[in-house]
């Protein structure tokens, strides 16, 4: 082979080199950008409101809680999460209503010594859901994990008059608070708006919203002891508020997959 048909050769190689190369270069800047796929552990706080006929009974609530929340490489979201409710704001009218049925002629309860007892009265529940929905990314060029979150779900919720005593009361025992408690359960909707952050660097990840629940319960005791009436009426409860979840995640991309993935 001559010395020009070797030159030929070699400048036919490289430019098949540049030209595969420059192929490949255009696959992997046309490939369309994903999100990361991430489990979620998360702890929330919520501060709610009441509405509807709960707030004929409580004012505003606390929430914490904890569950687990899945997204996907195209942003939608799986969660299931559960809370406790407890707040110290109970309607007067309740609570003057439940104490007049074991108080003595001076307003106050008895316990077992005879003498007054200090009654503690406040709101306790438990809510449980399962959720979806999706995260919209506003920074499409760096972010692509975090933006603005859209839920909704459904679930159960339930809440009580919480009547703690500071001694034994022989008008309240386990068996008789059950009489007085209002204990309510039903089903729950569930919507949520807010922003959703999951860091680059792995360690800030939250969301921050505003969270309302709508649910239609009854009460389970059936029979209310001071009012001496039954209690069979359906209610709508509402809570409404301020939303914050901070998120424990772990990547679930394979190392081949991340190549493509905006972090």
């Amino acid at each position: 082979m001559n010395r020009q048909k070797r030159t030929h050769l070699i400048i036919l190689f490289i430019a098949t080199l540049f030209a595969s190369q420059a192929s490949a270069q255009e696959i992997k800047t046309t490939e369309k950008p994903i999100s990361n796929k991430i489990l979620n552990f998360q702890f929330h706080y919520s501060y709610a409101f009441t509405g509807g006929e709960l707030a004929q009974r409580f004012g505003p609530i606390h929430n914490i809680g904890f569950g687990g929340l899945l997204k996907t490489t195209h942003n939608w979201l799986i969660g299931i999460d559960g809370s406790y409710q407890f707040g110290s704001n109970v309607d007067e009218n309740i609570s003057s209503r439940i104490l007049s049925n074991i108080s003595n002629s001076s307003g106050a309860v008895s316990n077992n010594a005879g003498n007054s007892s200090v009654l503690s009265i406040g709101e306790r529940g438990l809510n449980f859901f399962v959720k979806g929905g999706k995260v919209i990314p506003i920074f499409l060029t760096s972010n692509l994990n975090s933006g603005i979150v859209i839920m909704a779900g459904g679930g159960f919720v339930s809440h009580m008059v919480n009547i703690s005593t500071s001694a034994n009361v022989p008008t309240l025992t386990d068996d008789l608070k059950r009489g007085y408690d209002r204990l309510t359960m039903g089903w729950a909707a569930n919507q949520f708006v807010g922003y959703y952050f999951q860091g680059k660097n792995r360690f800030i990840n939250f969301y921050v919203g505003v969270d309302v629940i709508e649910a239609f319960t009854k009460s389970v005791r059936g029979y209310n002891y001071d009012e001496r009436a039954f209690d069979n009426a359906s209610r709508t409860d509402i809570f409404y508020g301020p939303r914050f979840g901070w998120m424990i995640p772990i990547y679930l991309n394979t190392k081949e997959q991340e190549e493509f993935f905006y972090k």
